[in-house]
């Protein structure tokens, strides 16, 4: 290859990075992988290698410093939406992060974000971005997971070989609408295609495997997704926790903690570390990880949550109820999730089943938040189990 070859595909360039092609193309899309289009053309793309190797080295210097890296945004975020990186809505390409008061669905109309009408791309990666809002508790389920499956839908009927529209698909059946097999036979056609890229991976390891209790299978399809995108913190993020799933609690939680080394300001290592020495009796490290998490990202409802609940622990309850009162107004039917954060890191097992009953009625997907690692084998031991595990639809009783 010469200095500055021409590579006239994502194929190309792809295999120029040594990548898969989905990766590529979120690497454009939220780190600014400098790929050019052709006018007049329906997708056509082109770069020039001595620029991706420009925008290769300014990546690695970021590594190097322990930079937050850009593709760990949450607007990349398939995994357990476990929680956010950042403190803002993740936004489409080209728009700007909606305020907590406009913080609506029907605005985020394609018209309204200017997408085009006729890129199945365009639109899958809309459904990611409401199903990402709904999972960061900034959006209503009752909204944004409808949102999410018409914008599905739309990518689908432009091109049924989408995968990563067959996969948000997919979780609206499972999380929104409770029918598990049919999110299986989705995952099943999205998986399906070749190559399988590590979105699709992501969520599929954390929002359908995992809920289910199938974790090897989780575990293999998190490695296999990082093997793609050794970059994604939040991959690494879902490494720790299917290994402490699986019961190498020490060895989940070290990953957690590599995850923090590079990355100091991460919020959803800071929240799963800390989560996990609350339960481990380290209450005076957990408290300052929880203000740390609260810091990185202020309306995430699980950061308010871990925090209001550390400072219950610890006495502060005028503080832990005024962090709670932040939820007050539009953003009420997502206290109950932080209700149930916060009873977790009391280690309230009980007090958390019952707030995790009334975040499942109102279909919040980020139940599967707190029902993962450690605190959600616990919480499946619990009495009160069996009855969340049939409200939430969950085939064959708890596993």
């Amino acid at each position: 290859m010469t200095n500055n070859e021409r590579l006239d595909s994502w194929k190309e360039i792809a295999a120029y990075l040594k990548r898969g092609v989905r990766t590529v193309q979120r690497w454009e899309r939220l780190a600014g992988l400098p790929v050019r289009r052709i006018p007049s053309t329906r997708g056509a793309v082109y770069a020039f290698s001595a620029d991706l190797d420009q925008w290769w080295r300014i990546q690695s210097a970021n590594r190097a410093a322990a930079i937050p890296e850009p593709q760990d945004s949450p607007a990349s975020m398939p995994g357990p939406a476990r929680a956010a990186a950042r403190p803002q809505a993740p936004s489409p390409p080209g728009i700007a992060a909606p305020t907590a008061a406009s913080m609506r669905v029907r605005p985020f109309i394609p018209q309204t974000l200017g997408i085009d009408p006729d890129s199945p791309t365009a639109h899958a990666n809309l459904a990611v971005y409401f199903f990402t809002l709904v999972a960061m508790g900034m959006v209503r389920p009752d909204e944004g997971m409808p949102a999410a499956r018409a914008s599905a839908q739309r990518a689908l009927e432009l091109d049924p070989s989408v995968a990563e529209a067959h996969a948000i698909s997919a979780l609206v059946a499972s999380l929104y609408d409770r029918d598990w097999a049919t999110a299986e036979r989705r995952f099943e056609v999205a998986l399906s295609r070749e190559p399988v890229s590590s979105s699709v991976r992501f969520h599929y390891a954390a929002w359908h495997l995992s809920p289910l209790g199938r974790h090897t299978e989780a575990l293999t399809h998190v490695k296999l997704g990082l093997a793609d995108d050794p970059l994604y913190l939040l991959g690494r993020i879902q490494l720790g926790q299917e290994l402490q799933s699986l019961g190498k609690s020490d060895e989940g939680l070290a990953e957690l903690e590599a995850v923090l080394r590079l990355d100091p300001r991460f919020g959803p290592a800071l929240g799963l570390v800390g989560r996990e020495y609350a339960m481990r009796g380290r209450v005076a490290e957990a408290l300052a990880l929880a203000e740390q998490t609260f810091q990185a990202a202020p309306r995430h409802v699980n950061a308010i949550g871990f925090l209001a609940g550390m400072l219950r622990r610890t006495g502060s309850r005028q503080r832990a109820d005024a962090i709670l009162s932040t939820l007050d107004g539009d953003s009420a039917w997502a206290r109950a999730r932080a209700r149930a954060e916060s009873h977790v890191v009391c280690l309230e097992f009980d007090a958390a089943i019952d707030a995790l009953e009334a975040a499942s009625a109102v279909r919040d997907p980020g139940v599967w938040i707190v029902v993962a690692g450690p605190a959600g084998t616990t919480i499946r031991s619990m009495p009160g189990w069996q009855q969340l595990s049939a409200q939430l639809g969950l085939p064959n009783g708890p596993p």
